[in-house]
């Protein structure tokens, strides 16, 4: 009685397109929750927020629209975006970590329900793209963009992009002036969060012709296009006002280094056992890579016919996206494979997945239950065990040993980690540790000193850092560390010297004003 009445209610369900976000939202809480009651992990994150509590709390405009996403001298990153996100929930959360991890999960879902309405303005079948986005919204390779809190910059990317080609079909197709107005605003926001945003224009003409070629006119695509120039010179002026005139000239070099990096993220994503929250070089495993790429192209040999175009947009996107995330003006090669870079370049191979339809429509339907029940089951226990590498700074930094035992920076987090938790002689063996493997590693010798400095061991403390400096002449911290080293030994004229200096460097560092004025007061005083 009761199952025919569960049968009745069933049947008579009609379903709404709008409901699937109902689903998604309900999927990344329930295996998303225990992020919300993670800490830092010291990746960015204590940077981003924690050092720049001042600068949230002030949540001034023009001081976070014309700064560098870290307010550090060295000037790379210009995402006021994500400064103003980080703000905004400063503020409505009272500085609490919860609120942070609130956002990531939110701006997931957001994500995930406009992919979906993205793949259906694309004519793939509702079902089709009911189950990319399901699985988008699951995949263990994307964790690190909601567990991670830095993350949220590639999701909110994302958001503005998948945002962007909605409105630009939407314009195409209708011809609403509002429609124009939130293609360019979406445009411009989405350049304002991440500077990969760049390649938009290129992909949005792809689509016209690929998507759109049925409305197009050159008075529309001069209009989309006249408000994206717009749009984009705003940009420039803004980027260049916060970063001065950038040194672009490793750039090309950097983006030749990366060409073939995007088969190693295309493991994790058929393999995403294969994860790391530090992933780097030295320890990938390549060969995943290769074998999923020739699945995927036994996939797409067994699911002909294709349309072509569609596949050539979707792998040109996997791969540009990829390989211009990765690079960086400022050197000629790469500095990992941290996994959310993939948030966005993952639609260039949902739009690919899409074209295996074929193939998996002449499966029975007890069989596609069965490949839909294994992957999903396979997701979700990997993504919860995965997150749990989020909790906390100690975790966090021990899984990236464990995963990325080679990674010089990795071990010599963990060190800072053992370090500030109390056990220094833990920290001692990974700060070594990190230096056999880089003998010039930035802070490993900063960080030797803090524990010689602890002993009372200044002269070793002073020849730490001064190897430090030798490597790294600006760094802040280790040049105010040689001055308490000077102060305690009472040479107090070098030690002023040194944080006068500090505060030419960096004008934030308020512990070396205090100090200063420690300094004067002691000598001034009779």
């Amino acid at each position: 009685m009761f199952i025919a009445y569960c049968r009745k209610i069933i049947s008579s369900y009609r379903w709404r397109p709008w409901h699937a976000c109902l689903i998604f939202a309900a999927a990344i809480v329930i295996i998303y929750s225990q992020s919300l009651f993670f800490n830092y992990s010291y990746l960015d994150d204590q940077q981003l927020i924690l050092e720049n509590a001042d600068i949230l709390e002030r949540a001034n405009p023009a001081e976070i629209f014309l700064n560098d996403v870290f307010f550090s001298p060295d000037k790379v990153y210009y995402r006021p975006l994500l400064t103003w996100s980080l703000a905004l929930d400063w503020h409505w959360g009272g500085g609490t970590i919860f609120s942070f991890h609130f956002s990531n999960l939110l701006f997931h879902i957001i994500a995930a329900c406009l992919l979906f309405y993205l793949l259906r303005t694309i004519r793939i079948r509702e079902e089709t793209s009911f189950w990319l986005s399901f699985f988008f919204a699951i995949h263990p390779a994307l964790v690190q963009a909601v567990a991670w809190v830095p993350g949220r910059n590639d999701s909110l990317a994302a958001i503005f992009i998948f945002s962007t080609l909605l409105f630009l079909s939407r314009w195409f197709r209708q011809e609403r002036l509002r429609d124009l107005l939130f293609l360019w605003f979406f445009f411009l926001l989405a350049l304002l969060t991440k500077e990969t945003a760049v390649l938009l224009p290129l992909f949005a003409a792809a689509w016209i012709f690929i998507f759109e070629r049925g409305y197009f006119t050159y008075l529309k695509f001069g209009l989309a296009a006249a408000g994206a120039s717009v749009a984009g010179l705003i940009w420039y002026l803004l980027r260049s006002a916060a970063l001065g005139q950038t040194d672009n000239g490793n750039l090309l070099a950097s983006l030749w280094h990366n060409l073939f990096s995007p088969v190693i993220y295309l493991g994790k994503v058929i393999f995403p056992f294969n994860l790391s929250v530090y992933p780097v070089l030295a320890d990938v495993i390549w060969p995943y890579g290769i074998i999923a790429a020739l699945i995927f192209i036994a996939f797409l040999y067994f699911s002909r016919p294709h349309r072509y175009s569609r596949l050539a947009f979707g792998l040109i996107w996997f791969w540009l996206f990829l390989i211009l995330g990765l690079s960086r003006p400022d050197s000629d090669s790469f500095q990992n494979f941290m996994e959310h870079r993939l948030y966005v370049p993952i639609f260039g191979l949902i739009i690919i997945a899409a074209e295996t339809e074929n193939f998996w429509r002449r499966l029975s339907c007890q069989w596609r239950r069965r490949a839909l029940l294994l992957v999903i089951t396979v997701f979700v226990v990997i993504n919860v065990i995965y997150t749990y590498n989020f909790r906390d700074r100690v975790h966090f930094w021990q899984q990236a040993t464990k995963s990325s035992p080679h990674s010089a920076l990795a071990n010599r987090n963990l060190g800072a980690m053992y370090y500030l938790n109390g056990d220094k002689e833990k920290a001692e063996i990974f700060f070594r540790r990190s230096l056999s493997l880089n003998i010039q590693e930035p802070m490993a010798h900063n960080n030797l000193a803090l524990i010689y400095m602890d002993r009372g061991d200044l002269w070793r403390a002073e020849m730490e850092l001064k190897k430090e400096l030798a490597i790294n002449p600006n760094y802040d911290l280790a040049l105010y560390n040689l001055g308490r080293v000077y102060y305690e030994r009472r040479r107090y004229q070098e030690a002023a010297s040194l944080w006068q200096r500090v505060l030419r460097i960096n004008p934030r560092y308020f512990q070396a004003t205090l100090s200063l004025e420690k300094l004067n007061s002691e000598i001034l005083s009779p």
